[in-house]
């Protein structure tokens, strides 16, 4: 008896496994940006990597543009409005975009190289797309393990994107970045097109692209300072409204009080006939009260309007807050009636925001919970000082050194930031001393700033 044995061969299209393996390193880039890696996420990431290696053998290149179409849609049918949140839409076009770069990269190294005895030993015809899936997956690994170990910067990334609102504008861009790929991989999938050819295309993009991410990312930066600036400005401006308020509250009540005394002296005459003992106590009480004098506070706020710059002003008002939250009185004292920067002054603000945040962190250590800030100008100069009592011996040679500091590691860049903005302008001087047991540190503006 003769047994006849049957062997079939069940041949899967190597189109559907680039494709499906394509499609699934996409999936995981993505989820692991949204911190979304588990399990049930890996075997929904197969499935899905393997519907859609089914669709890519009916529309092969144009699959991963329905890819993409398929989460807008999707996106936007969900949100019910076609104005949607486009963070997420932004990571999928980031990993498709990451994945055809390393696809493309894989590919032409297989081209480059010839593997014969690799060929033979595989028994196929075509060794450059095993090779090139390879390369591939060696790229994806070792970026996927850098975005593991960069969870904190890409949230940080993500929620700035959000915050100014700059998604409309990178959408855009990656978008007009996917179809230039598309493009690529088109003419990569022709066949009279060689190695030298295709990989010349390659890195003029890739170059292209990295200098345009290189202007977006020093973009980003610059409208991110010119967002912190507008926000600061926004800030100072609600203080100065509210200031304005304490001050009209402030001449109310300070002629109230005139008033009020006016009219209890007024009483004077026979007070001890008329009501006797409990009058004639409360009547010497009320005329040996003071002037209404100002305080701290008072002093703030009649002291400010002599400052024309609202950063400054702002600033002053802010830190009084600080220091009166920590217990500490900030006593500032302007020697003239009208102070005004006229150049420079949001570097000027920077310089004197760091001296105060020094000195009422050093102060908050100490008996003597006393900063003073005096403006004092003479002619053409304009001097700021700043002085508070210490708790310790310092050198004053030493505080401007970059990572000089009492209060530990991670901090001590403040003062070493000032000496950088002193040494870089050529109108700013800096003088520090040390008298009895304070530290004075003093701005020296010149003529022009």
């Amino acid at each position: 008896m003769v047994q006849t044995l049957i062997m079939v061969y069940v041949s899967i299209p190597m189109e559907f496994i680039l494709d499906s393996t394509f499609i699934f390193f996409v999936l995981t880039m993505y989820t692991n940006m949204e911190f979304n890696n588990s399990f049930s996420i890996v075997l929904k990431n197969i499935f899905y990597s393997m519907i859609w290696g089914v669709i890519s053998l009916l529309f092969e290149s144009f699959t991963y543009v329905l890819f993409l179409m398929y989460f807008i849609v999707r996106k936007a049918l969900k949100e019910k409005n076609i104005k949607f949140d486009k963070s997420n839409i932004i990571i999928v076009t980031v990993s498709l975009i990451v994945e055809m770069i390393f696809s493309l990269l894989g590919s032409l190294i297989a081209r480059i190289i010839h593997i014969s005895q690799l060929k033979s030993l595989l028994n196929v015809n075509n060794i450059e797309p095993i090779l090139g899936l390879a390369i591939n997956t060696i790229i994806f690994i070792i970026v996927l393990k850098i975005i593991k170990s960069k969870k904190e910067e890409i949230f940080y990334l993500k929620e700035k994107i959000k915050d100014l609102k700059l998604s409309n504008q990178f959408f855009w861009m990656l978008i007009f970045i996917f179809i230039s790929f598309e493009v690529i991989l088109f003419i990569d999938g022709l066949e009279n097109i060689t190695s030298v050819m295709n990989g010349t295309i390659l890195i003029i993009f890739v170059s292209f692209l990295f200098f345009m991410c290189w202007q977006m990312v020093n973009l980003f930066k610059a409208f991110s300072t010119n967002q912190k600036i507008a926000n600061e400005l926004e800030q100072n401006k609600q203080m100065n409204e509210y200031l304005k308020n304490i001050q009209e509250q402030y001449d109310d009540l300070r002629r109230f009080k005139h008033d009020f005394k006016n009219i209890v002296l007024s009483m004077s005459v026979g007070s001890a006939e008329k009501t006797g003992k409990d009058y004639e106590e409360l009547y010497q009480e009320l005329t040996q009260q003071k002037e209404f004098t100002t305080d701290l506070d008072g002093k703030i706020v009649s002291e400010y309007k002599k400052i024309s710059n609202e950063p400054l002003r702002g600033l002053i008002i802010q830190k009084f807050f600080k220091a009166k939250s920590s217990g500490i009185r900030l006593n500032v004292e302007i020697i003239d009636n009208y102070i005004q920067i006229d150049n420079d002054v949001l570097n000027i603000v920077r310089i004197i925001g760091i001296l105060l945040d020094n000195a009422i962190e050093e102060t908050a250590n100490g008996l003597n919970k006393n900063v003073d800030l005096a403006f004092v100008k003479n002619d053409d100069i304009l001097e700021v000082s700043v002085e508070n009592s210490l708790s310790h011996e310092i050198n004053v040679k030493d505080i401007f050194k970059k990572g000089y500091s009492t209060k530990g590691a991670g901090h001590g860049t403040g003062l070493a930031n000032v000496s950088e903005l002193i040494d870089r302008d050529s109108n700013l001087y800096l003088d520090t001393e040390i008298v009895g047991n304070k530290l004075r540190i003093t701005l020296i503006i010149l003529k022009g700033r």
